[in-house]
């Protein structure tokens, strides 16, 4: 298999979290007794997508190795959204949050400075972590600790 072909495999492998997050909804509203299998099932996807992405950026030579490296940031920031939204809510998450995040926006403005191919791909993975940062300014303000 081909560069090119393995990130674009990953890509649209990262494309089950679609019908994965409807039925999790589906799960939480009708059946929550099995919402369970919804987070084995998140975390499972997760961490296979994450790996193989890593594996990816091992293998890939080029420019496309930070469009791979874009999509291992982009899952580590994702499970770290998710670690906090499910069993580690608390206060100090929001500053691992934003290291991470820090770290994989510097990711992003490499791998945009440095292919040309997945330009489109590392713009929707920045445009969603900036969502995901909004998100999660938003929830810190409504926390009721204090910024400073």
């Amino acid at each position: 298999m081909t560069e090119t072909k393995r990130i674009q495999t990953n890509a649209w492998l990262m494309l089950l979290f679609i019908p994965l997050l409807i039925a999790g909804y589906m799960l939480a509203a009708y059946e929550e007794s099995l919402f369970g299998l919804f987070e084995w099932g998140y975390g499972g996807l997760i961490s296979a997508l994450f790996i193989f992405a890593v594996w990816n950026t091992t293998v890939t030579k080029g420019p496309s190795k930070w469009a791979a490296a874009s999509m291992a940031a982009f899952l580590l920031q994702l499970a770290v959204l998710s670690l906090f939204l499910g069993p580690f809510s608390t206060y100090s998450m929001f500053f691992v949050f934003y290291a991470v995040t820090a770290a994989v926006l510097i990711t992003f403005i490499f791998a945009l400075n440095k292919t040309d191919r997945f330009r489109g791909l590392i713009g929707l993975f920045l445009g969603l972590s900036i969502v995901m940062v909004v998100y999660m300014v938003l929830i810190q303000s409504l926390w009721g600790v204090n910024w400073m």
